[in-house]
């Protein structure tokens, strides 16, 4: 059973469905959980995941390390649709995740939980909350998780755009065509220049992204930074590498 704080949070969402779904509704949510944030990424296509709901800038940053690797427990909750519980990610075996382990710990990270947003074989997406200390869940905080991850799922379901409310049947792909209502989606210039180096190397989308994120990685800077980059022809990628401001001096693996 949820606790008061957490239903009093459900109604809100219950009365107010996706417009409630604001930064300050995320922190309320974090502090509800005993987290310092969290954050839900949904897929929208090849299990590419989407950050819809932030509770600040820490959690975007969080989503987007795991983006750019790929890895990290975000990507494994969707991959798997099992829970993510590490309360210690220094006593995370490196080799799990060997990217996302010291870049989490320059974040000042300690604890990740994550969760698949899914009913049956629906899988809209995921919820990951972060914590400061390290330590697990407490059994009514994890209880907490699970409900409002459960209703995050059937809203998100239920926002979709033509999709009877109340119903969770059919294909995922429109969950989260409520946040294109605003043509605003978070990583938009991410699509672009993976479309951009896509045609100018002619290669799928999927090899564009592999580079467009390894790059990123091996500079050590965001991915939304790099793909601003490529959009702005900043960078420019190129069958041997990649050049920076027309130099060639700055090479993408």
């Amino acid at each position: 059973m949820a606790t008061a704080r957490m239903t009093a949070l459900l109604d809100e969402l219950a009365l107010h469905r996706t417009a409630v779904l604001d930064e300050s509704f995320a922190r309320r949510c974090a502090l509800a959980l005993g987290v310092d944030g969290l954050a839900v990424t949904l897929v929208v296509e090849d299990l590419q995941g989407e950050p819809v709901w932030l509770s600040g800038p820490r959690a975007a940053a969080l989503e987007d390390l795991q983006f750019t690797l790929g890895e990290g427990p975000g990507p494994d909750a969707v991959r798997t649709g099992r829970l993510v519980l590490d309360g210690d990610l220094e006593r995370v075996p490196g080799g799990r995740w060997p990217g996302f382990l010291p870049a989490a710990q320059k974040l000042g990270l300690r604890a990740v939980f994550a969760v698949p947003l899914q009913i049956g074989a629906i899988l809209v997406g995921s919820l990951t909350c972060h914590r400061d200390a390290p330590g697990p869940l407490a059994d009514d905080s994890l209880t907490d998780v699970l409900v409002l991850a459960d209703a995050l799922t059937l809203t998100l379901l239920d926002s979709a755009p033509g999709a009877p409310a109340g119903e969770g049947t059919g294909p995922p792909p429109e969950a989260g065509g409520w946040l294109a209502q605003d043509a605003a989606l978070y990583r938009a210039e991410v699509h672009q220049a993976t479309g951009m180096i896509a045609v100018r190397l002619a290669v799928s989308p999927a090899v564009a992204l592999a580079r467009l994120r390894a790059y990123a990685y091996a500079a050590e800077r965001p991915i939304l930074e790099v793909a601003a980059d490529v959009v702005a022809r900043r960078l420019l990628f190129t069958q041997d590498g990649a050049l920076q401001d027309g130099d060639g001096t700055e090479q993408a693996r």
